[in-house]
């Protein structure tokens, strides 16, 4: 029954990508969308070999794992209780008591208290409305995802086709195959619905469309990033202050992006705010130091844990899920939020037994981050060293295994285009493309300042950093000159 319901869906998708091919892509043959979406159930094949297989021992793995299994406990929900399970899928019924009812078992729902929206929740909402068609198949989940982040691929090439002299298929092949963005938007995880609501909202911002068709495209652009990532749309609605209103003030685009800048840096540190931003990327900064170097979270009261650092194991005792203090030890009193504000403290009570929570151990792909300390302007000192991690690394070593190469390979290509485009081969732009070209840069960079703000492992970073891959795509379509490029070439060769 698997293996056709497999077949179906996957026919079911060759067939759309075809149907759309053939009314609204009349440039290219009719086989180029379904040829290009095999390959992206290729990539899916692949995530599902390596989270089951490279890193799961036969058993899918890591978030993918979790998001798959615990959207079956919310699923499973409905036979128990439809009123429960419609209250948990609208959001209706955040009650702690019928949370640990139904949802106890999950970690990615019954997380505790945050600073920011339960995004994860939103990812279990979907594959448990999956489970009602797939009949428990998890490639059938990939399927389905992996369709929607190729969709918007195909529709922001819509566009961008009309800003780039790029041969079509390159370009399409580009938005809906570069080797990161293929990779994680083909997975079951966060990233293939951001990715599309990130596609369609640029297109619905930038494209001169109807006002139908850029409405809806904004209202599920928008709600996908925000409830996927918010991160992402923070990023892109700062980009946009810029393309709005900033830019229109001087006819030099650069005098205005200076003032932007200057007057934003300017507001934030006088205002105070800009330290309260800088608290919380610190917490994040240090909660990611603390997944990187491992260590162990022992349960405290109801609103706090204890963090002990993974050097410092040694003054416990384990056993049973539990941990008993052997000798002093310095710790950390922390709250259970996102922002995970934390008090230096010691640990005296030898003999005293604390139930682990959390036991962590080190990752194989560290990256040395400079320590924010919640301090405004060490952030703004932070951010070259935030680009340079974003876009560079993972750097191989002795260490490195096998799938950090193909990442790195594809930022040397980057970089490569990115010279050829700007500085060797640059088409000249109007004063329209130039402010979407400059608010894109903008909307990358200040991903890649996040993601390296607060991100030491590099196996992490190249997840983090796909939407400004979005960005970078773009930019190099609109700003690369394929025909100086091609005549280049061609002379060359003759």
């Amino acid at each position: 029954m698997g293996i056709i319901l497999i077949a179906f869906y996957t026919l079911l998708f060759l067939w759309l990508t075809y149907s759309i091919n053939k009314k609204h892509i009349l440039d290219l043959p009719v086989y180029t969308l379904p040829g290009l979406f095999l390959v992206k159930i290729g990539f899916a094949l692949f995530f599902l070999y390596v989270y089951t297989y490279h890193y799961g021992g036969g058993e899918l793995t890591a978030d993918a794992g979790m998001f798959f299994n615990e959207s079956r406990i919310l699923h499973d929900v409905f036979y128990a209780s439809p009123k429960a399970f419609f209250q948990f899928l609208f959001g209706l019924n955040n009650d702690p008591e019928l949370i640990n009812k139904y949802l106890e078992a999950t970690s990615h729902w019954n997380g505790g208290d945050r600073f920011l929206p339960n995004d994860s929740r939103h990812i279990l909402r979907i594959n448990a409305l999956l489970y009602f068609i797939s009949n428990g198949e998890v490639f059938i989940h990939f399927l389905f995802f992996s369709f929607a982040s190729f969709m918007g691929g195909v529709d922001v090439f819509q566009w961008l086709k009309k800003k780039s002299n790029i041969p079509q298929w390159i370009l399409l092949v580009a938005l809906t195959l570069a080797p990161s963005l293929a990779f994680w938007s083909s997975s079951i995880i966060k990233e293939p619905l951001m990715i599309f609501g990130l596609f369609i909202l640029i297109r619905a911002l930038f494209d001169n469309l109807s006002p139908s068709r850029r409405l809806w495209r904004i209202i599920i652009g928008l709600l996908l990033t925000v409830s996927i990532k918010p991160y992402a749309l923070i990023c892109l609605l700062a980009a946009l202050i810029y393309h709005f209103i900033f830019s229109r003030l001087f006819k030099n685009l650069w005098l205005s992006l200076s003032f932007y800048l200057a007057l934003g840096i300017s507001i934030l540190a006088v205002s105070g705010y800009g330290d309260k931003i800088a608290y919380i990327i610190a917490n994040q900064q240090e909660d990611f130091i603390n997944l990187r170097d491992g260590g162990l979270y022992l349960n405290g009261d109801d609103k706090h844990y204890y963090y002990i650092y993974h050097s410092n194991r040694d003054h416990f005792e384990f056993k049973n899920n539990t941990a008993t203090l052997i000798e002093p030890v310095g710790a950390y009193y922390m709250k259970k939020n996102e922002n995970f504000e934390r008090f230096p403290m010691q640990l005296n009570e030898v003999g005293k037994t604390y139930s682990i929570y959390l036991s962590l151990a080190k990752t194989g792909s560290k990256v040395d981050v400079t320590l924010i300390k919640d301090d405004y302007w060490q952030m703004i000192k932070n951010i070259p060293e935030a680009i340079y991690n974003s876009f560079v690394q993972p750097i191989p070593n002795r260490k490195s295994t096998w799938l950090q190469y193909p990442a790195f390979i594809e930022n040397i290509l980057f970089i490569i285009l990115f010279i050829m485009s700007f500085v060797i081969y640059p088409r000249s732009l109007n004063q329209s493309d130039k402010r979407i070209l400059i608010t894109l840069s903008l909307f990358g960079a200040f991903v890649a300042m996040i993601v390296g703000w607060t991100t030491p492992v590099s196996g992490a970073i190249v997840r983090y950093i796909i939407p400004a891959h979005i960005a970078i795509l773009i930019l190099l379509a609109m700003k690369l000159d394929y025909k100086k490029l091609k005549q280049k070439w061609i002379k060359g060769s003759l």
